[in-house]
């Protein structure tokens, strides 16, 4: 049996993301890749006339895409009996989240555009410095350094900042137009309060048991991202569609990568395997716990990045995943990666460092928690 075209696409994808992750195993490891990805790198090589063009005609060929597949239900559910369903079920879904995640990345572009750091007064308040860290499209890596220079600014309290490294890494630009095509509002309103909370009552627990930070040197600890790969990211962007391109080039292999798994488990999981390893909807609340540990155990190590989680979640969702256990997903993949904790030591100390991972793993569980007993009580 001959391929199709949508079955070559996915195989292509598979490949690409599997050379890109390999690429940036061995980067790490030797400078001789290092220099060679640099040299060929698309983003030191592309015009950036030639970027802004790409940009502007992606965005407006995605409203055309959305059409067709909306009209044509394109990216429905179907109905196909072939042993490679997988392949065609992924190039679908990668033609109904395409839209949203290059409008996502847009938005992201005039996000860092219009939101310049060195320009922007600082929210001082925790819900203040929480909303604006859900509008920057930025890692934990370029979080943690700002985060220092708020703290160096003594302008914020230690919740404020706390508030904001928390929030970060969870919420964005593409996070958000993600979840609403995705899965729903329902989910993104949910997502964003758990986050809130957990960020809040983590900000006040870390300043009264540590304390305000006195930094007798200001030129010890880093100021910037130094090697970080979203470094560039951060710098400030004059034109949105360029900041918008830095945007898509770097969590182009994370999307794909989402939408891989999405796809997998969309077509190889059976909801009696789900219950089985996570617990479901219809069992009891006490049930689902051990179900909710280890799901956030499977999140942390994961390094997910911004929207993917999105693209795991939403499958096993309809495959009756408890909303808790999805929520706690996302917070937990999504918490501070293992590259930032050298500078978020060297900022904040080793207590706040480990307060902060405890309060990811513990928090999520316990927001999966309460949400699931309110899921459950509302049946």
């Amino acid at each position: 049996m001959e391929f199709s075209i949508h079955q070559f696409t996915s195989c292509l994808i598979i490949v690409f993301v599997v050379m890109a992750f390999v690429l940036d195993f061995l980067r790490k490891r030797s400078s001789r890749v290092n220099d060679w990805m640099l040299l060929i790198s698309p983003s030191k090589n592309v015009p950036d006339k030639a970027k802004w063009v790409f940009m502007a005609g992606f965005a407006i060929g995605c409203i055309f895409l959305y059409l067709y597949c909306t009209i044509c239900r394109v990216t429905g559910v179907a109905e196909l009996q072939d042993d490679r369903i997988f392949l065609d079920f992924m190039f679908r879904d990668l033609l109904g989240i395409l839209p949203w995640f290059v409008w996502g990345c847009i938005l992201a572009g005039f996000v860092m555009k219009y939101l310049t750091l060195g320009k922007l007064r600082l929210p001082k308040t925790m819900i203040g410095s929480g909303l604006f860290a859900s509008v920057i499209p930025i890692c934990s890596c370029a979080a943690v350094p700002m985060a220092h220079g708020m703290m160096l600014g003594r302008q914020m309290r230690v919740r404020s900042i706390i508030t904001f490294l928390i929030v970060v890494p969870v919420l964005s630009p593409v996070v958000f137009i993600l979840a609403i095509g995705k899965i729903g509002v329902w989910y993104l309103i949910v997502e964003i309060i758990a986050i809130f909370v957990l960020a809040m009552l983590t900000g006040i627990f870390i300043e009264r048991l540590a304390g305000v930070k006195q930094e007798d040197d200001p030129g010890k600890g880093c100021y910037s991202c130094v090697g970080c790969k979203t470094a560039h990211m951060h710098e400030g962007r004059t034109s949105a569609m360029l900041a918008s391109w830095d945007q898509l080039t770097y969590l182009m292999k994370y999307i794909l990568m989402g939408i891989i798994i999405g796809s997998a488990i969309s077509t190889m999981v059976e909801p009696s395997d789900l219950t089985r390893i996570f617990g479901g909807e219809n069992i009891g609340l006490f049930q689902s716990i051990p179900g909710l540990v280890l799901i956030v155990l499977i999140a942390i190590p994961l390094f997910i990045c911004s929207g993917e989680d999105v693209l795991i979640v939403a499958p096993l969702l309809l495959l009756g995943l408890p909303l808790g256990h999805a929520i706690a997903f996302a917070i937990a993949g999504n918490a501070i990666c293992i590259t930032a904790v050298p500078v978020l030591n060297a900022t904040f100390g080793k207590k706040v460092t480990a307060l902060i991972f405890l309060a990811f793993f513990v928090g999520s569980i316990a927001l999966g928690l309460v949400i699931n007993s309110i899921a459950f009580a509302l049946g």
